[in-house]
């Protein structure tokens, strides 16, 4: 499917139907995971690495990237809890 629709797409291929109903070999498993991408979350502002099942990977930084990155994301964090009081308070009334 499309990214941001819902639901799957109404013609599906035969292999793809197949390969949805096996488990993963050893090989697929290993070629999914090999498949590392940077994934914005727009919920924190915070960059992160995703391996291809979905687990977070950290980065090696310099001390100072550290500082800028943790700086960043506090920002973020504030922002993100503002909104969230922002619409819990706008919600009562």
């Amino acid at each position: 499917p499309k990214q941001g629709s819902i639901g799957h797409e109404s013609a599906v291929s035969t292999k793809e139907a197949n390969n949805t109903r096996r488990p993963m070999t050893r090989e697929e498993y290993e070629e999914q995971q090999s498949k590392i991408r940077e994934v914005f979350d727009p919920e924190t502002g915070r960059m992160r690495l995703v391996r291809g099942s979905g687990e977070i990977i950290e980065r090696i930084v310099s001390r100072e990237r550290h500082r800028e990155i943790n700086t960043q994301a506090t920002r973020g964090d504030g922002a993100s809890f503002s909104r969230s009081v922002y619409q819990a308070t706008q919600s009562r009334f």
